[in-house]
Protein backbone atom coordinates (compact mmCIF):
# COMPACT_ATOMS: atom_id res chain seq x y z
CA UNK A 1 0.00 0.00 0.00
CA UNK A 2 2.76 2.46 0.91
CA UNK A 3 4.82 1.43 -2.10
CA UNK A 4 1.81 2.06 -4.34
CA UNK A 5 1.38 5.49 -2.74
CA UNK A 6 5.02 6.34 -3.52
CA UNK A 7 4.67 5.25 -7.14
CA UNK A 8 1.54 7.36 -7.59
CA UNK A 9 3.38 10.30 -6.05
CA UNK A 10 6.36 9.85 -8.40
CA UNK A 11 4.45 9.16 -11.60
CA UNK A 12 1.26 11.19 -11.00
CA UNK A 13 -0.62 8.19 -12.44
CA UNK A 14 -2.58 5.36 -10.79
CA UNK A 15 -2.33 3.16 -13.89
CA UNK A 16 1.46 3.51 -14.12
CA UNK A 17 1.79 2.91 -10.38
CA UNK A 18 -0.36 -0.22 -10.69
CA UNK A 19 1.87 -1.51 -13.49
CA UNK A 20 4.98 -0.93 -11.38
CA UNK A 21 3.42 -2.83 -8.49
CA UNK A 22 2.28 -5.62 -10.86
CA UNK A 23 -1.37 -5.28 -9.80
CA UNK A 24 -4.56 -4.35 -11.63
CA UNK A 25 -5.72 -0.75 -11.78
CA UNK A 26 -8.84 -1.65 -9.79
CA UNK A 27 -6.68 -3.17 -7.05
CA UNK A 28 -4.52 -0.05 -7.07
CA UNK A 29 -7.59 2.17 -6.73
CA UNK A 30 -8.80 0.06 -3.80
CA UNK A 31 -5.41 0.25 -2.03
CA UNK A 32 -5.23 3.99 -2.62
CA UNK A 33 -8.71 4.37 -1.12
CA UNK A 34 -7.56 2.38 1.92
CA UNK A 35 -4.54 4.65 2.30
CA UNK A 36 -6.77 7.71 2.10
CA UNK A 37 -9.03 6.28 4.77
CA UNK A 38 -6.17 5.45 7.11
CA UNK A 39 -4.45 8.83 6.70
CA UNK A 40 -7.66 10.87 6.71
CA UNK A 41 -6.48 12.86 3.69
CA UNK A 42 -7.43 12.72 -0.02
CA UNK A 43 -3.66 12.50 -0.82
CA UNK A 44 -4.13 13.31 -4.53
CA UNK A 45 -6.38 15.56 -6.59
CA UNK A 46 -6.87 14.73 -10.26
CA UNK A 47 -6.42 17.45 -12.87
CA UNK A 48 -5.10 17.75 -16.42
CA UNK A 49 -1.55 17.12 -15.21
CA UNK A 50 -2.51 13.87 -13.50
CA UNK A 51 -2.71 13.02 -9.80
CA UNK A 52 -1.47 16.12 -7.99
CA UNK A 53 -0.41 15.44 -4.37
CA UNK A 54 -1.86 17.37 -1.47
CA UNK A 55 0.43 19.15 0.98
CA UNK A 56 -0.12 16.30 3.43
CA UNK A 57 0.90 13.76 0.76
CA UNK A 58 4.15 15.62 0.12
CA UNK A 59 5.07 15.51 3.81
CA UNK A 60 3.94 11.89 4.07
CA UNK A 61 6.01 10.89 1.01
CA UNK A 62 9.14 12.50 2.45
CA UNK A 63 8.82 10.22 5.47
CA UNK A 64 7.63 7.03 3.79
CA UNK A 65 10.05 6.87 0.83
CA UNK A 66 13.30 6.75 2.87
CA UNK A 67 11.79 4.07 5.12
CA UNK A 68 10.94 1.89 2.10
CA UNK A 69 14.40 2.40 0.62
CA UNK A 70 16.00 1.36 3.92
CA UNK A 71 13.83 -1.76 4.00
CA UNK A 72 14.65 -2.63 0.39
CA UNK A 73 18.35 -2.17 0.95
CA UNK A 74 18.26 -4.34 4.06
CA UNK A 75 16.64 -7.12 2.03
CA UNK A 76 19.20 -6.88 -0.76
CA UNK A 77 21.94 -9.46 -0.54
CA UNK A 78 24.91 -7.23 -1.28
CA UNK A 79 27.29 -10.14 -0.74
CA UNK A 80 26.28 -11.66 -4.09
CA UNK A 81 28.06 -8.85 -5.96
CA UNK A 82 31.82 -9.21 -6.42
CA UNK A 83 33.39 -5.89 -7.48
CA UNK A 84 36.75 -7.50 -8.25
CA UNK A 85 35.29 -9.78 -10.96
CA UNK A 86 32.55 -7.60 -12.45
CA UNK A 87 32.86 -6.23 -15.98
CA UNK A 88 29.52 -4.45 -16.13
CA UNK A 89 28.97 -0.84 -17.11
CA UNK A 90 27.55 1.89 -14.90
CA UNK A 91 25.68 4.54 -16.87
CA UNK A 92 25.71 8.04 -15.38
CA UNK A 93 24.07 11.14 -16.81
CA UNK A 94 26.04 14.30 -16.10
CA UNK A 95 26.96 17.55 -17.79
CA UNK A 96 30.34 18.34 -19.33
CA UNK A 97 31.42 20.19 -16.20
CA UNK A 98 30.18 17.23 -14.18
CA UNK A 99 32.59 15.04 -16.13
CA UNK A 100 35.43 17.44 -15.35
CA UNK A 101 34.62 17.34 -11.64
CA UNK A 102 33.55 13.79 -10.98
CA UNK A 103 35.14 11.34 -13.44
CA UNK A 104 38.69 11.53 -11.99
CA UNK A 105 37.49 10.94 -8.45
CA UNK A 106 35.16 8.13 -9.51
CA UNK A 107 37.99 6.39 -11.33
CA UNK A 108 40.25 6.64 -8.29
CA UNK A 109 37.51 5.46 -5.97
CA UNK A 110 36.17 2.53 -8.02
CA UNK A 111 38.95 1.06 -10.09
CA UNK A 112 41.16 -0.31 -7.32
CA UNK A 113 38.21 -2.38 -6.10
CA UNK A 114 36.52 -3.02 -9.46
CA UNK A 115 39.19 -2.91 -12.20
CA UNK A 116 36.83 -4.33 -14.82
CA UNK A 117 34.04 -1.83 -14.36
CA UNK A 118 33.19 0.52 -17.24
CA UNK A 119 31.91 4.02 -16.45
CA UNK A 120 29.71 5.45 -19.21
CA UNK A 121 28.64 9.10 -19.16
CA UNK A 122 25.51 10.20 -20.97
CA UNK A 123 24.65 13.75 -22.01
CA UNK A 124 20.88 13.86 -21.77
CA UNK A 125 18.46 16.75 -21.83
CA UNK A 126 17.15 17.63 -18.40
CA UNK A 127 13.59 16.95 -19.56
CA UNK A 128 14.57 13.41 -20.61
CA UNK A 129 16.22 12.33 -17.35
CA UNK A 130 12.99 11.32 -15.61
CA UNK A 131 12.03 8.81 -18.30
CA UNK A 132 15.62 7.63 -18.78
CA UNK A 133 15.91 6.73 -15.09
CA UNK A 134 12.46 5.16 -14.84
CA UNK A 135 12.98 3.00 -17.95
CA UNK A 136 16.50 1.97 -16.93
CA UNK A 137 18.23 3.66 -19.87
CA UNK A 138 20.67 5.06 -17.32
CA UNK A 139 21.54 4.02 -13.78
CA UNK A 140 22.30 7.38 -12.17
CA UNK A 141 22.19 11.11 -12.77
CA UNK A 142 24.32 13.69 -10.98
CA UNK A 143 23.67 17.40 -10.90
CA UNK A 144 21.55 20.33 -9.84
CA UNK A 145 18.16 18.98 -10.88
CA UNK A 146 15.46 20.56 -8.70
CA UNK A 147 12.60 19.34 -10.90
CA UNK A 148 13.48 15.70 -10.15
CA UNK A 149 13.84 15.91 -6.37
CA UNK A 150 10.23 15.01 -5.53
CA UNK A 151 9.84 12.41 -8.29
CA UNK A 152 13.02 10.32 -8.39
CA UNK A 153 14.92 8.62 -5.52
CA UNK A 154 17.94 10.76 -4.65
CA UNK A 155 20.47 11.74 -2.02
CA UNK A 156 22.20 15.03 -1.30
CA UNK A 157 25.90 15.14 -2.25
CA UNK A 158 27.01 18.70 -1.55
CA UNK A 159 25.95 22.34 -1.69
CA UNK A 160 27.56 24.60 -4.28
CA UNK A 161 27.63 28.34 -4.89
CA UNK A 162 28.12 30.41 -8.01
CA UNK A 163 31.17 32.67 -8.39
CA UNK A 164 32.50 34.99 -11.08
CA UNK A 165 35.45 33.83 -13.21
CA UNK A 166 37.54 36.53 -14.89
CA UNK A 167 40.98 37.45 -16.19
CA UNK A 168 43.40 39.10 -13.73
CA UNK A 169 43.93 41.71 -16.47
CA UNK A 170 40.22 42.51 -16.85
CA UNK A 171 40.01 46.28 -17.42
CA UNK A 172 36.65 46.60 -15.66
CA UNK A 173 37.73 44.84 -12.46
CA UNK A 174 40.93 46.67 -11.55
CA UNK A 175 39.15 48.05 -8.50
CA UNK A 176 37.75 44.71 -7.45
CA UNK A 177 34.43 42.96 -7.90
CA UNK A 178 31.44 45.25 -7.42
CA UNK A 179 27.94 45.06 -8.80
CA UNK A 180 28.63 48.03 -11.09
CA UNK A 181 31.81 46.42 -12.45
CA UNK A 182 30.05 43.05 -12.82
CA UNK A 183 27.34 44.63 -14.95
CA UNK A 184 29.82 46.55 -17.12
CA UNK A 185 31.65 43.38 -18.16
CA UNK A 186 30.44 41.40 -21.18
CA UNK A 187 29.17 38.03 -19.97
CA UNK A 188 29.60 34.52 -21.31
CA UNK A 189 26.45 32.44 -21.21
CA UNK A 190 26.59 28.67 -21.49
CA UNK A 191 23.30 27.39 -22.86
CA UNK A 192 22.95 23.70 -23.56
CA UNK A 193 20.03 21.27 -23.25
CA UNK A 194 22.40 18.86 -21.51
CA UNK A 195 23.77 21.37 -18.99
CA UNK A 196 22.23 20.97 -15.54
CA UNK A 197 23.18 24.52 -14.53
CA UNK A 198 20.90 26.25 -17.03
CA UNK A 199 18.26 26.84 -14.38
CA UNK A 200 20.79 28.46 -12.04
CA UNK A 201 22.11 30.79 -14.71
CA UNK A 202 18.55 31.60 -15.74
CA UNK A 203 17.75 32.68 -12.17
CA UNK A 204 20.70 35.07 -12.20
CA UNK A 205 19.62 36.46 -15.59
CA UNK A 206 16.14 37.10 -14.18
CA UNK A 207 17.65 38.74 -11.10
CA UNK A 208 19.93 40.95 -13.21
CA UNK A 209 18.30 41.35 -16.64
CA UNK A 210 20.66 44.23 -17.44
CA UNK A 211 23.66 41.88 -17.76
CA UNK A 212 25.46 42.50 -21.07
CA UNK A 213 25.93 39.37 -23.19
CA UNK A 214 29.27 38.98 -25.00
CA UNK A 215 29.34 35.30 -25.92
CA UNK A 216 26.91 32.39 -25.90
CA UNK A 217 28.33 28.86 -26.16
CA UNK A 218 27.00 25.33 -25.81
CA UNK A 219 29.89 23.89 -23.77
CA UNK A 220 32.21 24.97 -20.98
CA UNK A 221 35.41 23.77 -22.72
CA UNK A 222 36.03 27.10 -24.48
CA UNK A 223 35.09 29.29 -21.52
CA UNK A 224 38.42 29.63 -19.61
CA UNK A 225 40.37 30.53 -22.77
CA UNK A 226 37.79 33.14 -23.72
CA UNK A 227 37.86 34.61 -20.22
CA UNK A 228 41.66 34.72 -19.93
CA UNK A 229 42.12 36.63 -23.19
CA UNK A 230 39.29 39.18 -22.93
CA UNK A 231 37.30 41.36 -20.53
CA UNK A 232 34.52 38.78 -20.55
CA UNK A 233 33.40 37.16 -17.33
CA UNK A 234 31.32 34.08 -16.59
CA UNK A 235 29.27 32.94 -13.62
CA UNK A 236 30.10 29.33 -12.77
CA UNK A 237 29.99 26.90 -9.82
CA UNK A 238 32.90 27.49 -7.44
CA UNK A 239 34.45 24.03 -7.90
CA UNK A 240 34.62 24.55 -11.64
CA UNK A 241 36.15 27.99 -11.14
CA UNK A 242 38.82 26.43 -8.91
CA UNK A 243 39.60 23.80 -11.57
CA UNK A 244 39.82 26.42 -14.34
CA UNK A 245 42.08 28.59 -12.18
CA UNK A 246 44.52 25.68 -11.81
CA UNK A 247 44.92 25.25 -15.58
CA UNK A 248 44.34 28.72 -17.07
CA UNK A 249 45.30 32.32 -16.37
CA UNK A 250 42.05 33.18 -14.64
CA UNK A 251 40.88 34.05 -11.14
CA UNK A 252 37.50 34.10 -9.44
CA UNK A 253 35.62 36.08 -6.81
CA UNK A 254 32.34 35.88 -4.94
CA UNK A 255 29.41 37.41 -6.76
CA UNK A 256 28.57 40.98 -5.70
CA UNK A 257 24.99 40.01 -4.87
CA UNK A 258 23.18 37.28 -2.96
CA UNK A 259 22.34 33.99 -4.64
CA UNK A 260 20.97 30.76 -3.26
CA UNK A 261 23.18 27.73 -2.76
CA UNK A 262 22.50 24.98 -5.26
CA UNK A 263 22.08 21.37 -4.17
CA UNK A 264 23.99 18.80 -6.19
CA UNK A 265 22.32 15.41 -5.83
CA UNK A 266 22.66 11.83 -6.99
CA UNK A 267 19.54 10.33 -8.59
CA UNK A 268 19.10 6.65 -9.35
CA UNK A 269 16.84 4.20 -11.09
CA UNK A 270 14.15 2.49 -9.04
CA UNK A 271 15.60 -0.88 -10.00
CA UNK A 272 18.79 -0.32 -7.99
CA UNK A 273 17.20 -1.83 -4.88
CA UNK A 274 16.82 -5.15 -6.70
CA UNK A 275 20.38 -5.26 -8.05
CA UNK A 276 23.29 -5.61 -5.61
CA UNK A 277 25.80 -4.19 -8.10
CA UNK A 278 23.94 -0.90 -8.38
CA UNK A 279 23.62 -0.64 -4.61
CA UNK A 280 27.41 -0.98 -4.36
CA UNK A 281 27.94 1.61 -7.10
CA UNK A 282 25.54 4.06 -5.49
CA UNK A 283 27.51 3.82 -2.26
CA UNK A 284 30.88 4.30 -4.02
CA UNK A 285 29.64 7.26 -6.08
CA UNK A 286 28.19 8.93 -2.99
CA UNK A 287 31.36 8.41 -0.95
CA UNK A 288 33.66 9.59 -3.72
CA UNK A 289 31.85 12.82 -4.56
CA UNK A 290 31.12 13.80 -0.97
CA UNK A 291 34.85 13.46 -0.24
CA UNK A 292 35.88 15.95 -2.93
Amino acid sequence: MLRLFCHVYQTRSVSVAAERCAISQSAASYLLAQTREQTGDPLFVRNREGMVPTSFASVFYAKVKPALETLDLAMTNIGTFDPASTNRSVRIAMSDIGEMQFIPVLLRNMYHEAPGIVIETHALKTDDLDDALRTNQIDFAIGYLPTLVDRIPNTHLFDEKYVCLYSPRNDYLTGGMSLDAYLKCPHIEVVSPTSYHNSGDRLISEQLPERKLGLRVAHYSSVPSAVSSTNMIVTVPSRIALAFQATHDVVYADLPFETKLIEVRLFWSDVFVAEPGLAWMKQKITEAIRAV
